[in-house]
């Protein structure tokens, strides 16, 4: 006759992991009685779940309404994956059937807070979070991990930030947040997100224990500094690793190579930009508003922008220099200048003509009667080549337009494989199938959407070590399990 009784397993689950490199490796838990169950909101192509896919977690439910993500995802994580709207009564129906899970995952969509982007206090999308807190509320889940940009918490005076712990609170979670490089979990880039933990109130958050940095990370110029709290920051600076560099990551992908799946680009820009690129140095940006050696100007590059006389070159590198400047106005990014302070920043007694000449060229525009630079006004710049020897700056959807960013040695684009590689995906995680161009640029958009997959895999890591302090099985002696359950402590 069958009978149940339940098994704490900590003590039987014995996973073995360490830290080598900055590479966690865990024993797999692919054939134990059980592995903790996972729900995916907002999954995109899954650079967060494919860590918790790594060390054995069960991903029963992944979701996200587009189509091309949840394709991806299918095929390179799991095939339980699902086109969904979560404000449509057919994802509150799965809510439903799913019934319980272990861990949610969400990274909420995030336009409306990037820095990157528009910054709408009204964008709907803003408020997306709430239907990963009713998922919550319905499944119950010891925890929960979700991430956002940076801006989250600076944006709007952060009042989005605190509603979202208030919301979760408000369902029985302790929420706590913090602000992570991904540049300190081995990925060579730099990618400032906020994650938020939420451990539900039976369960004790003490026993979670943020992840661990394993390589140095340190605030670019105009970041904030990352706060030093936690157990990311317990660590001492001289034992932590370099961080990885984009040489380190595609240093071997030079040369474009059909053989090695993504090594593509799309070759869909003007063959005048070769005029630009040839021009830009490693370390360096066509960019108007700043006068250093890191940025060309477009009046340097003749060429593709139009020839200047020594004159108006002087000119133009005269505002340049003194727009920012404080008794010329208070717009931040720079004042327009009048035409008696021009002559006198350039010692010229005359320069009606060349600002006239200037104007026609598109070189400047006239600003109620004063003066100011047009074109390449972008303070990050433009056709930015960045150095082999450093990590990246934040891969994004549009890094195969070498109008943002181009290859250090190579006068084109980051290709989709080498930024999947500068994201921390692993060759094997392939984007494109069919070959073409818009399914090119699809990869590169998602890419540039996702999680890295390094900081998922040490969250991965530190949610097990959670979860194992507390997790039981119920088994049937009598022959097989009669559910894949985790009793509730």
């Amino acid at each position: 006759m069958c009978f149940k009784f339940c098994v704490v397993v900590f003590d039987v689950l014995v996973l073995g992991y360490y830290f080598c490199y900055g590479v966690v490796r865990w024993g797999t838990m692919k054939n134990l009685v059980l592995r903790p169950t996972v729900v995916s909101l907002f999954a995109g192509c899954g650079g967060l779940d494919v860590g918790f896919k790594s060390l054995g977690y069960d991903l029963i439910y992944a979701c996200d309404n587009d189509p091309v993500a949840v394709s991806v995802y299918k095929k390179n994580i799991d095939e339980r994956a699902y086109v969904r709207d979560v404000t449509s009564d057919e994802f509150h129906a799965d809510m439903r059937d799913i019934g319980a899970c272990d861990v949610i995952l969400g990274g909420f969509p995030c336009q409306g807070f990037s820095k990157a982007g528009p910054k709408k206090q009204d964008d709907v999308r803003n408020l997306l979070y709430l239907e990963m807190r009713s998922a919550v509320d319905r499944l119950r889940p010891k925890i929960f991990l979700a991430e956002n940009v940076d801006g989250l918490s600076q944006n709007f005076k952060g009042a989005y930030l605190q509603s979202i712990v208030n919301d979760f609170r408000s369902i029985g979670y302790r929420v706590e947040y913090m602000l992570f490089d991904s540049v300190a979990f081995g990925v060579p880039q730099h990618r400032r997100r906020i994650y938020f933990v939420g451990v539900r109130n039976d369960l004790s958050f003490e026993d979670f224990e943020w992840p661990e940095a394993i390589c140095l990370s340190e605030s670019r110029n105009g970041e904030s500094a990352i706060p030093g709290s936690g157990s990311l920051f317990s660590i001492r600076k001289e034992s932590l690793n370099p961080p990885k560099t984009i040489r380190d990551a595609i240093g071997d992908l030079v040369a474009l190579d059909r053989n090695v799946a993504d090594h593509r680009v799309t070759n869909a820009w003007s063959s005048d930009w070769s005029m630009i690129f040839s021009k830009i140095g490693v370390g360096q940006k066509l960019c108007n508003v700043r006068h250093a050696p890191s940025s060309i100007h477009t009046w340097d590059i003749p060429e593709y922008f139009g020839a200047v006389t020594e004159k108006e070159k002087s000119i133009l590198e005269a505002i340049a220099k003194n727009r920012r400047h404080k008794k010329y106005g208070s717009v931040p990014n720079g004042n327009p200048l009048a035409v008696d302070v021009i002559a006198e920043l350039t010692g010229f007694s005359k320069v009606n003509r060349e600002l006239a000449s200037l104007l026609s060229k598109g070189y400047l525009k006239d600003v109620g009667g004063k003066f100011d630079l047009k074109g390449a006004m972008f303070c990050s710049g433009l056709y930015k080549r960045p150095s082999w020897d450093a990590p990246s700056s934040t891969v994004l959807t549009n890094f195969h337009n070498p109008r943002y960013f181009l290859h250090p040695q190579e006068n084109r684009p980051f290709s989709l494989r080498e930024c999947a590689r500068l994201q921390g995906f692993s060759d094997d995680f392939i984007f494109t199938f069919s070959g073409g161009d818009n399914e090119l640029v699809d990869g590169y958009r998602l890419v540039g959407n996702a999680v890295s997959p390094p900081v998922g895999l040490a969250f991965a890591g530190s949610i097990y070590k959670f979860l194992s302090k507390g997790l039981e099985v119920e088994v049937n002696i009598g022959g097989a399990l009669s559910r894949r359950e985790v009793a509730r402590v």
